[in-house]
């Protein structure tokens, strides 16, 4: 059958380790960046929602790697970033199910709530699911992977939390300041 076996080993300096990290956290963002604007672009004022709630949800994720006292690795970078984009996506969603309200003449109160209502399950599977995975990779893995892995899960609950929690809480706001509000940019 199949046999796996070593090709090719090497051994790295901490220089081109640290090289690595630098480029990763380099291309991180670049890649936030190029998030930022395309989510202000495309959804306009609500994009503003997202990025708060997206800024929070990589404070307290690095808050979170900082208070368990992890080591943020190349692998880690990537489950940081792997959140960052399901935190990107959870906002998608819930931005769409909106404007699928609007679009069938709900008021704007309505569609915030009916948007966010609709999104709440898929963005619970999503999430549970990854954990899910991510706690396999934790259990079964070594180094590099469970440093990926406590990463991602890590920012997938957090993302739970400000996707959810703290977007909603800046439309509602948004809504009681203008009880009459008649569109919203989305």
């Amino acid at each position: 059958l199949l046999g796996l076996g070593d090709l090719e080993e090497r051994t790295v300096g901490p220089s081109l380790g640290a090289d690595s990290i630098r480029s990763g956290v380099t291309a991180s963002l670049a890649g936030l960046a190029f998030i930022v604007v395309f989510m202000l672009f495309y959804y306009r004022a609500s994009g503003i929602n997202s990025v708060i709630a997206l800024s929070l949800n990589m404070i307290l994720t690095v808050a979170g790697v900082v208070i368990l006292d992890s080591t943020l690795t190349l692998p880690g970078i990537a489950g940081f970033i792997l959140g960052i984009g399901m935190a990107v996506d959870s906002n998608v969603l819930i931005f769409e199910r909106m404007r699928e309200e609007i679009r069938a003449g709900q008021p704007v109160a309505k569609a915030v709530s009916t948007g966010f209502d609709r999104a709440f399950v898929t963005i619970i599977d999503a999430n549970v699911t990854t954990i899910i995975s991510a706690t396999i990779l934790y259990l079964y893995g070594s180094g590099p992977i469970r440093g990926f892995a406590v990463t991602l899960i890590l920012a997938l609950l957090i993302n739970l939390f400000t996707s959810v929690f703290v977007s909603r809480t800046i439309f509602m706001w948004l809504l009681e300041r203008n009880p009459e509000m008649k569109q919203i940019s989305i």
